[in-house]
């Protein structure tokens, strides 16, 4: 009877520790569900609608003759390059090329590392940034000054980062574009008197970007500064150039212009690098028409020739919804 009791006991006790677990686990999948529920709210609340369009995707500095510089008056799809020189020196991205967009819808703000915990706790992913005492692991997590700044990540993450938001939502979320976030980022015009993606196309140190002491104050000893808080473009959309690069959807090719559909471009079908957009703060604003440079990595990793590992530290991203009417219109 005694060794009978002592098992009832026993099992007592554990019946009673498996509830407790069971009540721990239904506590935390109920806080994290909370959790994604309040990422999912801010984020449709800060999606803007960008109505579709068509615009010159790349360089179109030759195509602007002088009576278009006077009347600011964009290129059209007949547009032939005349005696104007191009904005800038790259060669990939010429000749531009004239696309129509459908409308979509894209974040006003990058993802931040705040954002990108959430979805880590909702697929019990390892920690971001990775853990770890390797070099390149210390530099990320040191880069992570505070939960509001760009989420530093691969392209592998951003897409799943934005394909999990439309599962959870339902909606067609995704990374936007190269066409999408430069028309986005160009106002949906070519501009000749735009030559920055800022609320007016010009800059205006200290509305627009940090000046140099106000960037080591918001940096210090990280790479980036919180989100939204200089002027966003004309459409809305903040931090466009200067506070770290976009992975957008395309493989890189420095022909891509050349070829492929006019409507929806979507770039090369395949590739070995991935097309960012954007520019880190460490570099000046120097040159007009930032927005139109292209910048390319592999998706998964940064390793020098000799094998040296890299963070993605200043590599960020934005979703977009691929839906041409307003979120809250029924189709």
């Amino acid at each position: 009877m005694k060794w009978a009791a002592a098992a009832a006991l026993l099992m007592a006790a554990a019946g009673c520790k498996s509830e407790s677990k069971e009540r721990a686990q239904s506590a935390a999948s109920t806080r994290t569900e909370a959790r994604v529920q309040a990422l999912v709210d801010k984020t449709k609340s800060q999606m803007v609608f960008v109505q579709g369009g068509g615009f010159w995707l790349g360089d179109f500095g030759e195509l602007m003759d002088d009576r278009a510089k006077k009347n600011n008056t964009p290129p059209g799809p007949n547009a032939k390059p005349g005696d104007n020189l191009p904005f800038s020196i790259a060669e990939d991205n010429k000749p531009p090329k004239w696309v129509t967009l459908d409308g979509f819808h894209m974040q006003k703000f990058k993802v931040t590392y705040d954002d990108f915990d959430v979805y880590v706790a909702a697929n019990a992913l390892p920690p971001h940034p990775p853990q770890g005492d390797e070099t390149f692991q210390r530099v990320w997590q040191d880069a992570r000054t505070s939960g509001n700044i760009p989420a530093g990540v691969n392209w592998h993450q951003a897409k799943g980062y934005c394909q999990w938001l439309g599962k959870v939502t339902g909606l067609p979320f995704d990374l936007p574009t190269e066409a999408q976030w430069e028309y986005a980022a160009s106002n949906r015009t070519n501009s000749y008197r735009h030559p920055y993606p800022t609320d007016t196309g010009l800059l205006r140190e200290g509305q627009t970007h940090p000046g140099f002491e106000q960037k080591q104050k918001l940096i210090g000893d990280g790479m980036l500064y919180p989100v939204g808080l200089f002027a966003p473009n004309g459409l809305g959309l903040h931090d466009l150039v200067g506070n770290g690069f976009d992975w957008v959807n395309d493989w890189y090719a420095a022909d891509a212009y050349q070829s492929g559909p006019v409507h929806n471009p979507t770039g090369p079908a395949s590739g070995s690098e991935k097309v960012l957009r954007g520019k880190p703060p460490s570099e000046d604003w120097i040159d007009g028409f930032p927005h139109l440079d292209r910048y390319h990595h592999r998706p998964d990793v940064r390793r020098s020739k000799s094998g040296k590992v890299y963070a993605f530290v200043e590599q960020g991203f934005r979703c977009v919804v691929n839906k041409s009417t307003l979120l809250t219109e029924k189709p």
